[in-house]
């Protein structure tokens, strides 16, 4: 008996097992992430096959993969003039040229990274397939850099020119006998290529033809014909490096080594209203595409207007305008037509007078409030007083003016309704200053004053000082400030070296603008003082100015002026507050057009971020 109670009891523990086991079903663990492009197992036609002469090519690899953003990518060079089609078949990338291809002639086409695998889409970097349609494989290369001449960086997705003929207008008329784009380091190797001289040009071909457009395209161009060449080397030899680009490849050595382009905008007459709004009743606004200086005109045709029915402010480029309605019998209306005029050009470069009739309507906006029988509307010409706005703050820099601005144009300005006191142990006393128009905005002012370090001062503006053309009122103002205190400061002493020309020396916020805080112009060595720095990093830049003429010249293709060479300080500048740096920079005659500049602080705390990540994957 208790044999079979233990049986049963046995019985019962398998059953309970095994089912209780196909309940929980897991997941299944996953493999390592693959992390591997695919590779190509066969091609038609084979790499450098000559002799090829069918339009449509086949690649086959050893995975499924697709080729999102390739349109984009892929080059072919010499261009055909039809667009390629490209369609994925299996494990295959089809390449339709869509054109008889030429006699004789080795064709290149360039992938980039366009093609990567179906599942994690890893890139295969650097596809290239090569063919010749006649017995041989041409095989000389042309390599190097398109970087934006005025700051250095790479531009990416740049199309690279090569002409054959020597006239200078080919990059106006004619699609390149061979084409390449850069990748995103703006490096661009053109292969493949037959011995011959070439034009070399880098635009970014905003209309798709492969020709320079001016004003739309910017450029860049090689001041000489280039030779390719290429020699055969009895050592093997693979790791001559120029910049960061791989020149020699096995025993062959090709020259001439990287080609920096340095891409700029020409100056293109170019000038077009862009938009026009009437924001509020007592204004209307053009913005231009270029400055439209003393050409503008602005005249009333539903309307008749008086002497003074208008007051025009430009900006300080001349390319916005913005026109107040002096009277309010004409800002009223609902509806205004105006007839503008600007300069323009004709296809002979002739310049005339462009004349637009426009329309600006308005209405004013009704809201509603509580009660919800009543309503009020918001009308400009109500409005009799006016807040004027100052540049005060906590802090204020001892180097700046204080700025005072009415919202709208002056009519007069009773400067004796301004008061300036400094504070002097616990007493205010009153200062003289000078109070200064704006030289482009005139509704603003600046005043002068020698301001002292960690000083409280005093501005006090009386009522209907400024009185605007609408005959509003300025409030009163009163308000302290305080002048930052010396030891917030630091100051930069920079040792400049070298100078062998007229040089700009700037001092940039480290920020993507690279906006300029200070600059100054040398023609030889000396010691360049930054003062006043605000304690956060900063960079450096020259500018080589051939002119003398204390800006940052563009080049000329036309001319076959190259744009003026910059450089840039190879570290960061770190400045603390009450500390003087003392830095040298000595310039050197060769250019590397290589911007790198060392920021000790970003890569300490890029050490550390990877410490703390082998940290947290140990503790696992």
């Amino acid at each position: 008996m208790a044999n079979k109670i233990l049986i049963l009891v046995l019985v019962i523990i398998g059953y309970l097992t095994f089912f209780t086991s196909c309940a929980n079903i897991g997941m299944p663990s996953g493999g390592m992430k693959d992390s591997i492009p695919p590779y190509v197992i066969h091609s038609v036609p084979d790499f450098n096959q000559a002799n090829f002469n069918d339009q449509k090519i086949k690649i086959t690899f050893n995975e499924f993969v697709v080729v999102e953003g390739l349109s984009d990518k892929f080059v072919v060079s010499p261009p055909t003039e039809k667009k390629p089609i490209i369609r994925t078949k299996g494990k295959s990338i089809v390449i339709d040229l869509n054109e008889k291809l030429k006699a004789n002639t080795t064709y290149s086409l360039d992938f980039k990274d366009g093609v990567s695998d179906n599942n994690e889409h890893n890139p295969l970097k650097n596809l290239r397939l090569a063919f010749s349609t006649g017995p041989v494989v041409d095989s000389l290369r042309i390599v190097g850099f398109v970087k934006d001449a005025f700051n250095l960086e790479p531009i990416a997705n740049a199309y690279i020119l090569l002409y054959k003929g020597k006239s200078d207008t080919l990059v106006y008329t004619t699609k390149p006998d061979f084409v390449a784009k850069t990748d995103v380091k703006g490096f661009f190797a053109v292969t493949n290529l037959p011995a011959d001289t070439f034009q070399v040009y880098s635009l970014n071909s905003s209309s798709g033809t492969l020709k320079f457009n001016p004003g739309a395209d910017s450029i860049a161009f090689y001041s000489q014909r280039i030779a390719p060449t290429a020699i055969k080397r009895s050592e093997k030899d693979s790791t001559y490096v120029a910049a960061d680009c791989l020149v020699v490849m096995g025993r062959t050595r090709f020259a001439p080594g990287p080609l920096y382009l340095m891409r700029f905008g020409e100056d293109y007459f170019n000038l077009r209203l862009d938009k026009y709004n009437h924001p509020n009743r007592k204004t209307i606004d053009f913005t231009f595409t270029q400055s439209v200086d003393k050409h503008f005109n602005i005249e009333p045709l539903n309307f008749v207007g008086k002497e003074d029915w208008k007051f025009t402010e430009m900006s300080a480029k001349s390319d916005s305008v913005r026109i107040w309605l002096t009277d309010s019998a004409i800002y009223k209306k609902d509806t205004l037509v105006f007839k503008v005029s600007y300069l323009q050009q004709d296809s002979l470069k002739k310049f005339y007078t462009k004349q637009d009739t426009l329309r600006f309507f308005f209405t004013d906006v009704v809201q509603q409030v509580k009660n919800k029988h009543k309503e009020r509307r918001k009308v400009a010409d109500l409005v009799s007083t006016i807040s004027l706005n100052t540049n005060t703050k906590s802090g204020f820099d001892v180097y700046n003016k204080l700025l005072i601005e009415s919202p709208e144009p002056i009519q007069s300005f009773d400067t004796a309704k301004i008061t300036l006191l400094e504070k002097r142990d616990t007493l205010f006393h009153p200062i003289k200053f000078v109070v200064k128009p704006d030289s482009i905005n005139k509704r603003k002012f600046h005043i002068a004053y020698p301001w002292k370090y960690s000083t409280t001062y005093k501005l006090k503006i009386d009522s209907a000082a400024i009185v605007t053309i609408y005959c509003a009122d300025s409030k009163a103002i009163k308000t302290e400030f305080k002048t930052q205190d010396e030891e917030h400061y630091g100051k930069l002493l920079l040792d400049m070296k070298n100078i062998y020309g007229p040089t700009i020396v700037q001092l940039l916020a480290a920020d993507k603008k690279e906006t300029v805080l200070q600059s100054m112009s040398l023609t030889k060595d000396q010691i360049v003082t930054f003062k006043f720095l605000e304690p956060t990093k900063y960079m450096l830049k020259v500018i080589f100015d051939r002119n003398s003429n204390g800006i940052w010249d563009h080049g000329s293709l036309k001319e076959k002026i190259l744009p003026e060479e910059v450089d840039y300080y190879p570290t960061m500048i770190k400045v603390r507050s009450n500390w003087d740096i003392k830095e040298t920079w000595n310039i050197s005659r060769q250019r590397t057009y290589n911007k790198q500049i060392y920021d000790e602080e970003f890569e300490l705390q890029k050490l550390k971020d990877l410490q703390n990540r082998r940290k947290k994957k140990s503790a696992f």
